[in-house]
């Protein structure tokens, strides 16, 4: 019989300073602004006014180092299609608040326009994929996502 060998990579998260992450949805603000099917995300920036219209950046928000990227996936811990899992949208290689990650509608996973590293948000907790983050094992900066027992989640670091 032969053996098998599973190889585990160990990540950085690290590369991302750990700025503060506080924004609450309670159910109304999670119907207008949450992510509901798989794939899809939206974009939390203080500092860019994004997404348009959202209320609480005039309260406590905060968006962490580069932003928050918001993205409904599989969780494999509790095997649950459609959890909402937030990342900093900073890229790690980069590792400048300026240089943020984009999402690939088709492949459903962020990607960076500067270095060209891909990052599986959707499934993989920000693990990088291919690119410079893939060689030097740069993963994203991942947010705890909570859900609230009234409705709504609580996004938090």
């Amino acid at each position: 019989m032969a053996a098998i060998q599973i190889s585990c990579k160990q990540t950085n998260d690290d590369r991302i300073p750990a700025y503060p992450v506080r924004m609450e949805f309670n159910t109304q603000v999670w119907e207008l602004y949450g992510v509901h099917t798989y794939g899809e995300h939206r974009i939390f920036d203080r500092t860019r006014g994004l997404p348009s219209g959202y209320y609480n950046y005039d309260g406590d928000a905060l968006t962490g180092w580069g932003g928050v990227m918001l993205v409904s996936g599989y969780n494999f811990e509790s095997g649950d299609y459609n959890m909402p899992m937030a990342y900093d949208l900073a890229c790690p290689v980069e590792a400048d608040r300026k240089k943020l990650l984009s999402f690939d509608n088709e492949k459903l996973d962020a990607y960076c326009p500067n270095c060209g590293s891909r990052y599986d948000v959707c499934e993989g907790a920000g693990t990088p994929t291919a690119g410079p983050a893939a060689q030097s094992n740069y993963s994203l900066r991942r947010y705890n996502v909570t859900a609230m027992s009234s409705g709504g989640y609580i996004v938090t670091n």
